[in-house]
């Protein structure tokens, strides 16, 4: 995206990481796939197991991630994909944070995208707040997208929303 962002969408881009981060202050990853963890489970030929790629994950909340820059939250090997509804949880509000600080980001719709079953199961810890909350930054992304011009990421966004997350908007949007 350019960084044009109006002035109506940088304070939703304040808003909505503000709204995050409420939303997602008490998750926490214990018990729950690692981000290193699911590297090892998609088949990343280190060698590692995933008990000791996980221990390489040694942030004690999701918070810290959101500015480390050894935490690439889109990669080719791993990712939402292959972590457990507590790891997706978890990793899905660093996501989310950058994605706005990035003015769109890296993070792709798929992984707010609905697939059956897979996605009910990843998205099944999620509290209403949360999920209202999802909404409001996939709506987000949305009008980023509409406003930079980008009718690919934009649709892909839409759909996502249309085919779930419109339910859990609080705000509405008729996009």
């Amino acid at each position: 995206m350019t960084g044009n962002v109006p002035m109506d969408l940088e304070n939703e881009q304040r808003a909505v990481e503000a709204l995050i981060r409420r939303a997602f202050a008490s998750v926490s990853r214990e018990g729950g796939t690692s981000w290193s963890e699911a590297e090892v489970v998609d088949g990343d030929a280190s060698g590692r197991t995933p008990e000791q790629a996980r221990a390489e994950d040694t942030e004690t909340s999701w918070e810290s991630l959101v500015n480390d820059p050894n935490w690439h939250h889109e990669v080719g090997i791993g990712g939402f994909n292959f972590l457990d509804r507590i790891g997706f949880r978890y990793y899905i509000a660093p996501a989310m944070i950058r994605c706005i600080q990035e003015r769109g980001g890296e993070l792709t719709s798929y992984a707010l995208t609905p697939s059956g079953d897979f996605t009910r199961e990843m998205w099944s810890l999620l509290s209403v707040k949360q999920s209202n909350t999802i909404a409001r930054f996939v709506r987000l992304m949305i009008a980023m997208h509409i406003a930079d011009g980008d009718r690919i990421y934009g649709e892909s966004w839409s759909d996502a929303y249309k085919l779930h997350w419109r339910q859990w908007d609080v705000g509405g949007f008729e996009g």
